[in-house]
């Protein structure tokens, strides 16, 4: 019976360029050798206890059980879930061939096809972002007819909730013993949090509404911000500078694209056209939605030229000025900070 997992692409997302191009999720457990001879979670503590010499003995024990997950009870055809750190998304992939050795690492591989990339993390409901959320690298994902929900998003792009035909997980079996799912996984309330944080922004900063809160993190910032009005714009949702006069570099023009608006490549060159046109320092492209390919692909080449804020960075830029946006904002959108305890381990490989 078909499963669905959720895979890790690195602690920093250092495996997720690699997993899109190359069509493979890698992760590594610092394993580097084949280990097609390791049929059972027993027989990989001995690799984890070699890999991680000083660790704790049950951080060989979740990690053996995380890395059998992976070459041994994942099967072709399988549904995989991987967060995307570097763009706060979500990815889909089925998965289409057995664990491999990396040719040239020798990391763990499972060849993939991909069925839906780039999807923000609000298309999920609350509780299925919950269980994506675990800390651990691999884990099963089986709570809340999991399965079928996401399988209704590669159909029709949206969760349709807790709600449809449940599907009964298969047995767990003497050598998954150990193997961690979702309901008893640690998971990262940080990324819970923001994912809270991010369904309010999205409700209550629409439209123009974006582009004024956009206007008040840069003033809290220290520049001095004109935004248009709302309407046709002519590709100039805001302008800003430093000094008294806001006249003093860097000086910025700005789009703000809310909503479901992605970013098109036309979109970038009006942007760079208004750059030029107005004798601005630099470009900020802001798109709640994101950015399509061909965009992201100038990331580098516009680095000294173009700044790029997707809700990652708004968020990132929002929490770096909370407290000096204005009351208005502030009572929008209120927050504390908390404390959380630091994950164990041998949560995460």
């Amino acid at each position: 019976m078909k499963r669905l997992w959720k895979v890790g692409l690195g602690k920093n997302g250092e495996y997720e360029a690699g997993a899109f191009a190359k069509n493979t999720l890698t992760v590594d457990f610092n394993i580097h050798v084949d280990i097609s001879h390791a049929k059972d979670r027993d027989s990989l503590i001995p690799v984890m206890e070699n890999a991680f010499p000083d660790a704790k003995h049950k951080t060989h024990l979740n990690f053996a059980a995380q890395m059998n997950q992976f070459i041994n009870v994942i099967q072709i055809g399988d549904l995989v879930i991987c967060p995307v750190k570097t763009s706060s998304t979500i990815s889909i992939a089925r998965v289409t061939g057995d664990y491999k050795p990396d040719p040239e690492t020798g990391s763990p591989t499972r060849a993939v096809e991909w069925l839906k990339t780039d999807l923000p993390r609000d298309t999920f409901k609350q509780d299925l972002l919950y269980s994506f959320g675990a800390f651990m690298t691999i884990c099963e994902i089986s709570r809340n007819n999991a399965l079928a929900r996401v399988e209704q998003v590669i159909a029709t792009g949206k969760d349709p909730g807790d709600g449809t035909t449940p599907i009964t997980s298969p047995k767990t079996t003497d050598t998954d013993a150990e193997i961690a799912t979702d309901a008893d996984a640690m998971v990262d309330l940080d990324q819970i949090a923001r994912d809270q944080i991010e369904k309010r922004i999205a409700s209550v900063f629409t439209g123009h509404d974006l582009t004024n809160l956009v206007a008040a993190i840069l003033q809290a910032q220290g520049m001095k911000v004109r935004v248009s009005p709302p309407g046709a714009d002519g590709g100039i949702d805001l302008v800003a500078g430093s000094g008294p006069l806001g006249l003093e570099s860097p000086r910025i023009v700005a789009q703000v694209k809310s909503g479901t608006i992605t970013v098109q490549h036309p979109d970038l060159q009006g942007l760079i056209g208004s750059v030029q046109d107005t004798q601005a320092d630099y470009g900020l492209m802001v798109s709640w939605n994101g950015f399509t390919p061909p965009v992201r692909k100038r990331l580098n080449e516009l680095y000294f030229r173009v700044r790029f804020w997707g809700r990652q960075e708004i968020v990132d830029n929002l929490f770096s000025v909370y407290e000096d946006l204005p009351e208005a904002i502030r009572a929008e959108l209120p927050l504390r900070r908390t404390w959380t305890l630091v994950p164990d381990e041998g949560e995460d490989g």
